[in-house]
């Protein structure tokens, strides 16, 4: 019992910090996509640890790699590559865990991003190593349109990694062609996948540029313009300005590869006014150095104040650049204090923790105690209650042994006195009669003793009572038959009317005492030349065996307390004296043997007393 109420304690207590930690979880989700939207990387990886604290504590397994996917890209938009590719290799080590279609997508993701970085990093070898791998994880798409639109993706990524390799490769090198005709070659597929499973339009304008960059290397001139004259279009058609400064630059480079500087230049300005008007500085940067480069031989003084130009922008960028550095040793600096104060909050939500289960574990205790203890005192309480009962039993049981088992033992003896003394003047008709009366006690003795025997041993004891199959209608026979002489006495006219058919499977000798009972009590009370009748009914899983008879009946104030208790004797029709304790038995013995007794009576109107058999 006590083990049974520490485990239901404990379920509650789980329930209840689940249900807390999921309000938790909720709540540094809001924050962490807040923080992200505002680009406050510092306190987005602050919450993602919080989260994955729970979650690791919970072992879910999905919303921790979440959670280490979310540090990474945290850390990449700070710069720290190294720490975003060691949280994007723990995401990707419990994606395997986790296993199935899903992880192995989000998988793919997560090597992608990590290619990205190294890409950044110009280790274009590590970046091709990361796509293949991608690729390879996909496999053959079949029909699936986001997995070939993927699968574009990863192709054009691998066809830049190989076109940046290609120009840092020595020109004498066996593997150079190859490497560009590659490039070429998935830029192509990258495009045509994009246009087949209709891709964004900005995303088919990109790898469009991809194409023609890795055409131009090749020094398919005309191509490379052509797919550029249909990326601006396309971009024009967005509306997406980035993407048109882009292509522009591009114009500019193809001028000035193939000698047309005045073009090149022309091209450069123009992407110089849209670079300044919506403050792309790195494109700016670009196009002043490409505008000196295109005027240094033809127009060295235009070219100066590009230079000129160039240089004020390279120190406004290297402040910037020693302000992001101050920038990034404050973000480490308020990252570490950030881990320190979170183990810090750690320690005390443990402690607390610890605090809340003792207090919990204490009045878990406490209740389980106040439970043994009332337990305890109920049972003593039934012991004493059920002691008092058998005293008391014993008592009633004394006083009604002593007095009717006494009765008939002095008559008994007074007769046997008479018969002893002078037995051969005694007439033959006072002979007769003291030996009716003689084995009329006897029988009423046996009755007594047997009542008392089976109360001792069924009631006091519980001893398990056998069933066998036995015929109703025969059992009644005997029962009745064993009381001929009483019944002849009062000339009473007994009818069995119970069915031959009814098969009764119960303890017969339990039934048998029973009904003797019943049927004595019915003849003791029955008036000369009166009737009683024996009758069963089938109630389904028992049969309803009733005793009528039309005698002097039981008054209300008798029957409520014949069947709760040990009544003292008494007297019949013609003064025949009653046990006392035979109903009482029986519906002790009955109950036991999972039957019941029941009584209705009406004083003067006669009785009639319905006892359950099993079938």
């Amino acid at each position: 019992m006590g083990r049974a109420k520490t485990k239901i304690f404990a379920m509650i207590f789980v329930c209840l910090s689940l249900c807390l930690r999921a309000q938790e979880a909720d709540s540094l989700r809001i924050k962490i996509l807040q923080c992200f939207n505002e680009s406050r990387f510092v306190e987005v990886i602050d919450y993602s640890r919080q989260a994955l604290a729970i979650y690791e504590s919970e072992g879910n397994l999905y919303n921790m790699a979440g959670c280490y996917n979310t540090i990474a890209g945290a850390y990449m938009r700070l710069g720290h590559y190294d720490e975003a590719i060691i949280n994007y290799n723990i995401c990707t080590e419990i994606m395997d865990e986790i296993g199935g279609d899903m992880a192995a997508v989000n998988k793919r993701y997560v090597i992608n991003n990590i290619a990205a970085i190294y890409y950044d990093m110009q280790e274009y070898d590590r970046a091709e190593e990361m796509y293949l791998k991608c690729i390879e994880m996909i496999g053959y798409p079949g029909d699936d349109p986001k997995a070939n639109l993927d699968l574009a993706t990863y192709y054009q990524n691998l066809s830049g990694a190989w076109l940046m390799q290609y120009g840092q490769m020595a020109a004498e090198d066996p593997q150079r062609e190859k490497t560009l005709a590659d490039a070429i070659d998935y830029a192509e597929q990258a495009l045509d996948l994009s246009k087949r499973y209709d891709d964004l339009q900005e995303k088919i304008v990109v790898r469009r540029l991809a194409l023609s960059k890795a055409y131009h290397e090749a020094k398919r001139f005309n191509e490379a313009v052509a797919q550029l004259d249909t990326a601006h279009i396309d971009a024009q058609r967005e509306n997406n300005v980035y993407l048109e400064t882009a292509i522009v630059m591009l114009d500019a480079r193809y001028a000035f590869d193939r000698g047309d500087n005045i073009a090149a230049e022309k091209y450069y300005l123009k992407a110089l006014d849209m670079a300044r008007e919506n403050q792309y500085d790195q494109f700016y940067m670009d196009c002043l150095e490409g505008a000196y480069q295109s005027t240094r031989d033809s127009h060295p003084e235009r070219a100066l104040g590009y230079f000129e130009e160039s240089i004020k922008m390279r120190d406004s960028i290297y402040n910037e650049e020693q302000q992001a550095l101050i920038r990034d040793f404050q973000v480490k600096y308020e990252i570490a204090e950030k881990e320190h104060e979170l183990d810090l909050e750690k320690k005390k939500a443990n402690q607390s923790r610890q605090m809340f289960l003792m207090s919990l574990l204490a009045v878990a205790l406490l209740v389980i105690l106040i439970v043994v203890l009332v337990r305890y005192a109920i049972q003593r309480k039934r012991q004493s209650e059920m002691l008092m009962s058998l005293s008391n039993t014993k008592d009633q049981l004394f006083t009604i042994v002593s007095h009717d088992i006494k009765t008939p033992v002095l008559a008994q003896e007074q007769i046997l006195d008479i018969l002893c003394k002078d037995i051969k003047n005694i007439p033959p008709e006072y002979l007769e009669e003291y030996l009716m009366t003689l084995n009329s006690s006897t029988k009423e003795l046996k009755n007594k003793i047997l009542n008392v025997i089976v109360w001792v041993k069924g009631v006091l004891r519980e001893t398990d009572l056998q069933a066998e199959s036995f015929n109703l209608s025969e059992m009644a026979d005997k029962v009745v038959r064993g009381q001929s002489f009483e019944i002849g006495r009062k000339s009473l006219k007994v009818t069995n009317a119970i069915s031959n058919q009814l098969v009764a499977n119960d303890n017969m000798q339990v039934i048998e005492m029973v009904l003797q009972n019943i049927l004595s009590n019915a003849v003791k009370y029955s008036n000369a030349d009166g009737e009683i009748r024996l009758e069963a009914e089938d109630k389904g899983e028992r049969y309803h065996l009733k005793v009528i008879d039309h005698g002097q009946g039981i008054s209300k104030e008798k029957l409520d307390k014949l069947l709760n208790t040990m009544t003292s004797s008494s007297e019949g029709t013609i003064g025949e004296k009653g046990t006392g304790i035979g109903l009482f038995v029986s519906r002790k013995i009955l109950e036991l043997n999972g039957g019941t007794i029941s009584i209705e009576s009406e004083e003067g109107n006669g009785t009639t007393v319905t006892i359950s058999i099993k079938k």
